[in-house]
């Protein structure tokens, strides 16, 4: 029968600190790679999305929220004077959807799933409420398109980066692919929270439709809000739009630590 029972699992360990540093220096060193579609879009994400697949959810979010970090240090240090906590926001819990997914769906279907995901997340939380209400409806049509087209352009490199560099840590090291579906039953344990699910299922439904019911009252207007990247817009992306994200990644979160035995691979 399996055992269902709880353990300390660390987290913070040296191990998993030189990982997500690492994997942070790489993310933000990927972000002076741009995507020639939409003007901001770069490659920044691909290391992550390697992590996410191959270490888990807790080395690729905090190893990309460091790469955001490094990003906009380099690129667009106006961005956390407006809003010091940005980096932490928006596509670094992608990642966390994404580590989850790669788990609790069965290969080969966890990939079209991921896939999948990252690009209606995408759409979702950014293409849609952050073309609107950083660049206006006028050229919502334009820049929805753009960045649809870009999006597709760096989910396949994602792909191809985490999927192959994984498969290759996986052989080299004599693994199958996935190999924590190969966990014994007896392993199995839980570090969830029933509580904590529910949290973050209910942040998840509230912050994720409050840029849409933004959108829909006259204060998402050209007129209101002035001219594209006004500094109204980007208060507003700040504080309404990027934290759209964060219910479903802490949610995702969440229902990974129900697999606990899934920290052991990375211990």
């Amino acid at each position: 029968m399996s055992q269902k029972t709880s353990r300390r699992v660390e987290l913070w360990t040296p191990r998993r600190i030189t990982r997500t540093a690492i994997i942070g220096a790489l993310s933000g060193a990927a972000s002076l790679i741009p995507v020639p579609v939409m003007p901001g879009m770069t490659l920044d994400p691909a290391i992550p999305a390697f992590a996410a697949v191959y270490y888990g959810p807790f080395e690729a979010y905090w190893g990309y929220a460091i790469g955001q970090l490094i990003r906009s240090l380099i690129r667009e240090p106006g961005v956390l004077m407006i809003n010091p906590l940005s980096f932490m926001f928006g596509t670094p819990f992608f990642m966390l959807i994404i580590a989850w997914l790669a788990r609790v769906v069965k290969y080969p279907w966890n990939i079209p799933a991921s896939i999948a995901s990252g690009i209606i997340m995408h759409m979702l939380s950014y293409a849609i409420p952050g073309c609107i209400i950083t660049y206006g409806w006028a050229v919502f049509p334009t820049c929805f398109l753009l960045q649809m087209i870009g999006c597709t352009i760096v989910i396949t490199v994602c792909l191809v980066i985490a999927l192959g560099g994984a498969a290759y840590m996986w052989k080299i090291r004599r693994q199958p692919m996935f190999p924590h579906r190969f966990i014994s039953k007896d392993e199995e344990f839980s570090i969830a929270s029933r509580r904590r699910i529910l949290l973050s299922g209910i942040a998840a439904v509230i912050l994720f439709i409050i840029p849409y019911i933004f959108l829909a009252t006259p204060y998402s207007s050209d007129r209101y809000l002035g001219p594209p990247e006004s500094p109204l817009r980007r208060y507003i992306d700040a504080y309404i739009r990027r934290p759209m994200t964060v219910g479903l990644g802490w949610l995702c979160w969440e229902l990974y630590k129900k697999h606990g035995e899934w920290f052991k691979i990375t211990e």
